[in-house]
């Protein structure tokens, strides 16, 4: 590869969620990852996990800590931190608290939508955040019932202004033949925007696999648009620089 790759959703800390049972498991990611030529990982454990069985302060200091191991050892990733939040009512005062984080010190913030197939929460609470001067970033809205049952509201997000973060695996079918189907739909719609790994082990049905990704988004938009998901708006976000987007398309049946 000629330009760096940047996964901004993993979950590779060790012990905090359902990630990683161990720092050996957190360090063999990291060394796939570099393997594929992924320069910076954004570490986003759940909200509700880091909060309610550890605290941000406890994260940071891991985070430092498997940092210093990556160095030690001779890796050339650099680790940040950032948070998949769940989406809920409390949501807004807990950014405002600082118990849900943003992407590394950006204006960008991972949102985890709710597992319903209707919500009356989400463009209330996500219209709050924009308000506050956040960009969202909805996690892997292929695999969210919530959108699969009316893409229309996916669409209306991207239009006033939100961002979505496609699961590198549900482009080649790891989640199912329906996620792969709605993916690649969201894709020809301009409704992608960040590609990443989701990762939560070294291997089985959840690896760091973004060049994989890569590869297989290639060749449903081609390798400009596929780079642009892994490099060049994910590398923009963590700048904190503003994103050039194509507008988005109504998917239709």
């Amino acid at each position: 590869m000629n330009f760096p790759l940047f996964d901004l959703h993993n979950h590779l800390l060790p012990l905090i969620d359902d990630g990683p049972n161990s720092m050996d498991e957190t360090i063999k990611i990291v060394e796939l990852s570099e393997m594929q030529g992924v320069r910076t990982i954004i570490a986003t454990p759940h909200k509700k996990d880091v909060n309610e069985l550890h605290s941000i302060e406890f994260v940071r200091g891991l985070l430092k800590k498997v940092n210093q191991i990556c160095k030690s050892r001779g890796y050339s990733i650099s680790l940040k931190l950032g948070m998949e939040n769940h989406l809920d009512s409390r949501l807004l005062d807990d950014i405002k608290a600082g118990k849900a984080l943003p992407m590394g010190d950006s204006k960008y913030i991972l949102l985890e939508m709710p597992y319903d197939r209707k919500s009356n929460l989400v463009e209330d609470v996500l219209g709050q955040i924009q308000k506050i001067g956040l960009i969202p970033i909805i996690a892997h809205p292929e695999r969210m019932e919530l959108f699969q049952y009316d893409p229309a509201l996916l669409f209306n997000l991207v239009d006033e202004g939100m961002l979505t973060q496609i699961t590198a695996s549900s482009v080649y079918g790891k989640f199912g033949d329906e996620v792969q189907r709605f993916t690649k739909q969201i894709l020809r719609c301009n409704l992608g925007h960040i590609l990443a790994s989701d990762a939560h082990m070294s291997t089985g049905p959840r690896p760091p696999d973004l060049l994989k990704g890569y590869f297989e988004v290639s060749k449903i938009v081609g390798r400009d648009a596929a780079k642009d998901m892994v490099s060049t708006l994910p590398g923009a976000i963590l700048e904190n620089n503003a994103l050039d987007i194509k507008p988005p398309i109504l998917i239709k049946d």
